[in-house]
């Protein structure tokens, strides 16, 4: 199976620790899928900038398909962190840089065409490629990440971005709160063959699909360093193993196991660059 991750890539910059990890959604979705060894291809943006060929050469070594990464003139993307006591992340400013000059042109949409699952997340900065790859006709499975985190999320609101665009995927991840239940089931009830999965940190994690709901609870002791990334790490493996097992369950599971270990350390990934 071929997946296909769309979307940031960037610096993670931890302005109270002063450490700087590669880092976006895209490039954590698509480095989860990596190591659980499956074909993965990244398609994003990175400015020409020293942090973006530091990125570049990092991306070399990894067994990614990053033939249709683009390097614009302009500044690499960039998150800052700050981390709390705790281990919890706390976003603090954004700097999307070069995502907002680019396009995917028609050799782009081939190539995403040509893979079994797309993941595509609505984040700050990459609007315009989600409308892309929402409007993209095709028969892989296209996979969406909604994040409380995203700049102009409104989860609270009757008629929200999650209503308005879960017809277009197959997959629905929810970065949200144990409020959002409610409304996450109602709107899983107009789309019962697709599979809603609400994550909710500290507080576990649920499926609803065709009318059931599945939950597993997080462990209750465990060692956070970090949390940025763990979200992530869940998603793609929980993909990976539900598309093999077809198990909610289990692959709840599984995804917990991975966020888990993310948890331990600073950075989504072990990476440096």
């Amino acid at each position: 199976m071929k997946f296909i991750a769309i979307g940031d890539t960037g610096i993670d910059y931890y302005s109270n620790r002063n450490i700087i990890k590669p880092g976006g959604i895209a490039f954590n979705i698509a480095v989860n899928i990596l190591s659980q060894g499956e074909n993965v291809s990244l398609i994003t943006t990175i400015g020409n900038d020293i942090l973006g060929k530091r990125l570049g050469k990092l991306l070399k070594t990894l067994t990614i398909n990053s033939s249709h990464i683009k390097f614009l003139k302009g500044k690499t993307p960039k998150q800052n962190i700050f981390i709390k006591n705790n281990g919890e992340r706390k976003f603090i400013g954004y700097s999307p840089g070069v995502l907002k000059k680019w396009k995917l042109n028609n050799n782009d949409v081939t190539f995403i065409t040509n893979h079994d699952v797309i993941f595509v997340p609505l984040a700050d900065g990459i609007e315009h490629i989600f409308h892309s790859i929402k409007d993209i006709s095709t028969n892989a499975l296209k996979v969406v990440d909604f994040s409380q985190d995203y700049e102009f999320a409104d989860f609270d609101k009757k008629n929200n971005l999650i209503k308005k665009y879960s017809k277009y995927f197959d997959f629905i991840f929810v970065g949200g709160k144990l409020s959002h239940t409610k409304m996450i089931k109602e709107i899983s009830n107009l789309y019962p063959q697709k599979l809603f999965i609400l994550t909710l940190g500290k507080a576990g994690s649920m499926v609803f699909y065709n009318h059931q709901c599945y939950a597993i609870k997080s462990k209750k002791k465990v060692t956070v360093v970090d949390t940025t990334g763990a979200g992530d790490a869940f998603q793609a493996t929980f993909l990976i193993y539900y598309l093999k097992s077809k198990n909610i369950v289990s692959s709840l599971k599984k995804a917990s196991e991975a966020a888990e270990a993310v948890l331990k350390h600073i950075g989504s990934t072990k990476f440096d660059v």
